[in-house]
C-alpha cells in the first residue's frame, strides 16, 4: 500500500471513529444514526447478496472457521439469506461492535468492513435454520392452489376450474420452499408478526416476502400464455 493510500485509510479511520464516538454518547439515536443505519444495511445487503449467490460467502465462513456444505441456492433464496444474515450481522453490529465496544479504531478495520464481516459471521446460523426449514417443509401438506391461497372464486364451469387449478398447482411448483411456506402459514390465518416469530424474521420481511412470491405466483400463467 502507498504512503497517499495509507493516509486514506488512516483518514476514513480516523473518522469512523469519529462517527462511532458520537453514535455511542448518543445511545444509537438521532438523524444521523438514522441515515448510516440505513446506509450500512443497504451497502450490507449489496455486498451480501453477491457473496451468497456466488458462492464465496462458503470460502470466507471456512476462513473464520465455520464450514459449511454448500448446496444450490436459488436467487431469490439467495436474497432472502443474504437478508436475514444482514439482519443478524447488523445486532452483532450493534450490540457488541458499537455497544459492547469490540471495534475500535486501533484495530485497523473500517466500520463498513467490520460490519460485513459480522454479517458473514451471522451467516452459518441463517444457513443452518434455512437447512432445516427446506428438509423439515417437504413432510408438510401444503396447500398447493393459487385459488385457495387467494381465496379466488372461479366463476364458470367444472372444466375451467379444473385447468385454473392446473396452472395455479405449476405456478406454486416453482416457487422457493421458503415461499410456500409463507403462502401456507399466511393462507392459515398467521399474522406477519406470527410469521415473523416462527421463521426468525421481521414483520417487514414477511410482507415483502409474500408480495414477491404473489406476484411470483401471478406472473407465471402469464408468461405460459
Amino acid at each position: 500500500m502507498g504512503s497517499s493510500d495509507s493516509a486514506l485509510a488512516a483518514e476514513r479511520l480516523r473518522i469512523d471513529g469519529v462517527l462511532v464516538q458520537h453514535f455511542r454518547e448518543s445511545g444509537l439515536t438521532g438523524p444521523r444514526w438514522d441515515q448510516f443505519h440505513r446506509q450500512l444495511l443497504g451497502h450490507g445487503l449489496t455486498i451480501v447478496t453477491k457473496l451468497v449467490r456466488s458462492g464465496a460467502v462458503f470460502s470466507r465462513c471456512g476462513r473464520h472457521g465455520r464450514y459449511l456444505h454448500q448446496q444450490d441456492i436459488s436467487p431469490q433464496e439467495a436474497e432472502e439469506l443474504a437478508s436475514d444474515a444482514v439482519f443478524e450481522g447488523f445486532v452483532y453490529f450493534r450490540d457488541r461492535g458499537l455497544l459492547g465496544r469490540q471495534w475500535s479504531v486501533e484495530h485497523g478495520q473500517p466500520l463498513t468492513e467490520y460490519f460485513v464481516n459480522a454479517c458473514v459471521l451471522a451467516f452459518p446460523n441463517v444457513y443452518r435454520r434455512w437447512q432445516t426449514r427446506a428438509g423439515g417443509w417437504q413432510d408438510v401438506q401444503l396447500v398447493d392452489t393459487f385459488a385457495s391461497l387467494e381465496h379466488v372464486v372461479t366463476e364458470g364451469t367444472p372444466e375451467d376450474a379444473v385447468i385454473e387449478q392446473q396452472a395455479a398447482n405449476a405456478a406454486f411448483a416453482t416457487l422457493s420452499e421458503d415461499s410456500k411456506r409463507l403462502l401456507f402459514l399466511h393462507d392459515q390465518g398467521y399474522s406477519h408478526a406470527e410469521i415473523a416469530e416462527l421463521l426468525r424474521l421481521t414483520p417487514r420481511a414477511v410482507e415483502g416476502r409474500i408480495r414477491r412470491a404473489r406476484l411470483a405466483m401471478r406472473r407465471r400463467p402469464d408468461e405460459e400464455r
